[in-house]
């Protein structure tokens, strides 16, 4: 999560108990465009990886020859 957020989930869920609507909605709003903006740059580096055949948990052989 991201440090500069104001609200954790249990902002949230504290001010559904306590019958805090608008509290409830900014805890809820600002949890749920952290998440969304986590997953659009999730996706937008997938995409990027397929354009580019870039495959990060490939392994790259290297030429130890010269060592030797």
């Amino acid at each position: 999560m991201d440090d500069n957020n104001k609200y954790d989930v249990s902002d949230l869920v504290v001010s559904a108990l306590e019958q805090r609507p608008l509290d409830f909605e900014n805890a809820f709003n600002d949890l749920i465009i952290d998440r969304l903006q986590a997953a659009i740059q999730d996706k937008k580096i997938a995409i990027a990886q397929q354009m580019y055949g870039y495959e990060p948990n490939s392994e790259t052989e290297i030429d130890n020859s010269e060592e030797e």
